[in-house]
């Protein structure tokens, strides 16, 4: 009997719909939805991801990774992302277990940041993340990810 966690977040093209806490620079707390749409074409995978931070004003975020497909016995790959706010960033996935980590910095290395994406089952992940600029925290977050 194989141990071998199978993915499903990025590994299966699909939709995410997504819900969680958000945290601002002073730690403040607001309700976040969104959603993430990875498709694979064209050798690459992608994943498209829209987040909407709900509080006195509504922020939206949006991202369009590009992702390197892991290689047959590698645990590891790359990314690039164009972030509406941070630029373009670069990153690598880490296959842990039942977690994919990521760690990513921005193409003027002004802000780097991590996620951590836990697999609950084959249609639930929990998702915790922060984004720094230099040694300041911009925001951190926790989600749950649920496959439509």
């Amino acid at each position: 009997m194989s141990d071998k966690v199978i993915h499903t977040y990025l590994f299966k093209a699909g939709l995410w719909r997504a819900d969680g806490k958000y945290f601002d620079e002073g730690g403040r707390e607001y309700p976040v939805e969104g959603e993430s749409r990875i498709t694979h074409r064209n050798a690459l995978w992608y994943n498209e991801s829209d987040m909407k931070i709900f509080g006195s004003q509504e922020i939206a975020f949006n991202n369009y990774y590009e992702i390197v497909p892991f290689h047959e016995g590698r645990d590891v790959t790359f990314w690039t992302s164009e972030n509406d706010a941070l630029g373009k960033l670069s990153g690598q996935f880490v296959l842990a277990g039942d977690t994919i980590l990521s760690v990513y910095r921005s193409e003027n290395a002004q802000y780097t940041g991590s996620e951590y994406l836990l697999r609950v089952s084959d249609i639930v992940y929990r998702n915790w993340g922060a984004i720094f600029c230099g040694p300041d925290k911009l925001s951190s977050w926790m989600m749950r990810l649920n496959r439509v």
